[in-house]
Formats: C-alpha cells, structure tokens, sequence
C-alpha cells in the first residue's frame, strides 16, 4: 500500500522511454529473453514489491520478481546482471491518486508521452462525496509525513483517457514483463456517491481496457490488499496477486488462509510478509512466510518493513539455497506441512512446535546444524539440505 515510490523517476523521467543518459538502449540490453511464465522454475522465487530500486541493484542480489512504479532501460540492465530472468513490473493505479507532488508529476509525465498536449489531474476527476468534498482513504499521516490519497470517479471519462494512457506507455517498454495495480477492491470508496455494483462495473471497463492495450500478453498483478476475494469480479484481468501485509496486525490474514489462497485461485501469489511497520524483523514469520512460498508452484515471496514503506533490499541466508525441482505436492505430517525438493525438505509448523524426525542426515540452513532430527518452534518455517 506504501505510495512513497520517488522515485529518481522524476528527475530521470523522459524517461527511461528513452534511457536516462540521453542516448537510446539497445533493446537486447533491456527486454527479457524469459520464456518459464514465472520467469524461472528455481525454488525459492524472491520478490520485491514497490522496490527500492537502487537498493535492488546495490545489493546485486538474484531477485525473481521486482515491482515498482517504472524502469528505466539502464535499471532493468543493471537488475537484469544480477538475474537475468527477473521479471520486472510497473505501474500506480487505476482508481486513486497519492496527493504528493512528484507522484502526480511522474503519472501525468507518464501519461502525457506521445500526446499532443499534457493531460493533467483535474479536480472534477475526483470521486466526491454529497457535501462536494474529496472521498479520502485516510492515508494521510503527520508521523509518516505521508499525505492524503483520494479516490477518483471510474466513470469520468478524462481520468479514464488519463489512466489507460498512463498503462498504455507503462506497457509500450520493452523493459516492462508486466504490469502492477495496487489497491484494487470490490468496495466503493464512497458508497453514498457510487455503489459497490457501479464501482466494480466502471473498474472492469478500465481494466477492459488496458487489457485491450496489452497485446504482448504481459503479466498482469493486482495488490489487492487482504485476500483474493476483495479482487474475485475482477478475476479475467489479472494473473495474479499480492497478498499485502501477509500473516500481519492490520490485514488479519494467516498461514492456513494463504495455503488455500495458492491452492484454490490458480493464480499467481506474492506473499508480502513485513514488520507491520516497526522494523523489528521477526525472522520466525519471515521463515513461516518463505516456506509457505515453497509449498506451492505459483507463489513468491517478499519481507519488508510494511505499508508505510516497502521495498527494501533485505536479503537473508534462507534466499540463497538452492533446492531444486519439487518432488510431488506438499504434504501433512501432524498438523506441520512438508515438500520435497532434489536437494531438500522445507517443513511449516504454523500452530504447534514440532520435532522433524528424517530418514537422512540433513543441514539446516538456518542454524548451520546438521542432523537428522531437527526440534521447530511453533510459528516457524525451516529449509533443510541434504548433506552430499
């Protein structure tokens, strides 16, 4: 949900649509050559939501999937060094604006390339309540310095040229493998100004209509916040999503309603697991949420601070493994949840303690043990190699 994207975005904007140094980039630096839809079969898949982009290339960490607002062609160079199977998305929103300066700046510069004239955010574009004032989300935060994120009327027709112009560059970019749109709902902002029914049929003509704009087929991912049945009436538009603030305080999700997530939706799943905005890692949730990621082949996974600011490049020893190819589907031993892999077991034992009893002698990643007989604290994940 974190809007504070900005972005060197800006100050580099026209633009990666043409590479930041003035001089163009060649295509076959900046596309992807990917043809797995995940963009790699490896296990684990590590994902970065509203990325801090210079720390992703800082870290010259292999991520999987990378999602932020835009890439410049000489971004998408320098992440791709590092993984050049990443997939990388971009994008806002469809149906609300942050009111920060350089955020408006970057989607209405954005927007404008290749018209005529500049579009703008106007002020009858806003979705408003009966009394005339703006519907607001109630971002705004003094603490945070965060300001205010209004809702905009799906049915006006310049917010719509304005929005599906903004995908449609967004798209048009050989670095882009897709696209993102965060907080998508089923729930009007206003219901006193537009209902749940007209709210989701205006949002659906929008998506019809970027889907219109995507000819390539790229992916397509929605945050939609909770779960996915604040997404489900937009299910045709998308081909996956982010489960925002995963097993969290404020979203209220847990480990067995996530399992089910990946297992019913048959669609593409970012657990977004975080510090609920205190910085405080909690390694235990952090293995919970990276295990749960790997009991499933449509699923990544990411850990950042939270809401209030996503993104950025924390890397942990767990990342790094290499597993291989899954060996059959997850499994239930008392009430912890296993899969093999060529190279491994992962085990998940969100409610209880459990004591993991293998055939074989096997290192835990985490704690550098080597064992065949491993004791995991309740609300823990670990990854186990096998020892050659």
């Amino acid at each position: 949900m974190k809007k504070f994207l900005i972005l060197s975005l800006v100050t580099c904007f026209v633009l990666g649509l043409v590479g930041c140094g003035g001089t163009d980039t060649s295509p076959a630096t900046t596309t992807s050559s990917i043809t797995h839809p995940l963009g790699t079969d490896s296990y684990p898949r590590i994902a970065s939501w509203l990325a801090k982009k210079d720390e992703i290339i800082a870290s010259g960490k292999p991520y999987d999937l990378v999602m932020s607002g835009w890439f410049t062609p000489e971004e998408a160079s320098s992440i791709r060094k590092n993984s050049p199977d990443v997939l990388l998305l971009a994008g806002l929103s469809i149906n609300w604006v942050w009111d920060n300066t350089e955020w408006m700046t970057f989607l209405t510069n954005v927007a404008s390339y290749g018209k005529p004239e500049a579009l703008a955010v106007t002020e009858d574009m806003y979705l408003k309540k009966p009394d005339g004032s703006r519907c607001a989300f109630g971002w705004a935060s003094e603490t945070w310095q965060h300001e205010e994120i209004y809702a905009m009327d799906p049915r006006n027709q310049d917010w719509i040229e304005l929005i599906t112009s903004f995908y449609k560059n967004v798209l048009d970019q050989p670095q882009h493998d897709g696209i993102i749109v965060d907080m998508v709902t089923k729930v009007s902002w206003c219901p006193e100004s537009i209902s749940d029914r007209e709210w989701v049929e205006a949002t659906k003509a929008i998506l019809s209509r970027i889907q219109q704009l995507n000819t390539e087929d790229k992916l397509v991912i929605f945050n939609s916040g909770r779960d996915f049945l604040e997404i489900e009436p937009y299910r045709e538009f998308l081909d996956g999503y982010v489960m925002e603030n995963f097993m969290g305080t404020q979203l209220d999700v847990g480990f067995e309603e996530g399992l089910e997530a990946a297992r019913s939706s048959g669609l593409i799943v970012i657990y977004a697991v975080d510090t609920d905005d205190t910085g405080q890692q909690d390694m235990n949730k952090m293995r919970l949420g990276l295990v749960l990621s790997l009991l499933s082949d449509r699923a990544f996974f990411t850990y950042d601070f939270g809401p209030r600011d996503h993104g950025q490049a924390w890397w942990f020893k767990e990342y790094d493994v290499d597993l291989g190819k899954p060996i059959g589907e997850y499994y239930r031993v008392g009430d912890s949840y296993y899969r093999d892999f060529e190279n491994g077991v992962v085990v998940a034992s969100p409610n209880k303690a459990t004591v993991v009893a293998l055939k074989k002698e096997y290192t835990d990643i985490t704690s550098g043990a080597t064992s065949s007989s491993f004791h995991i604290n309740d609300g823990d994940g670990r990854i186990f190699i096998k020892v050659k």
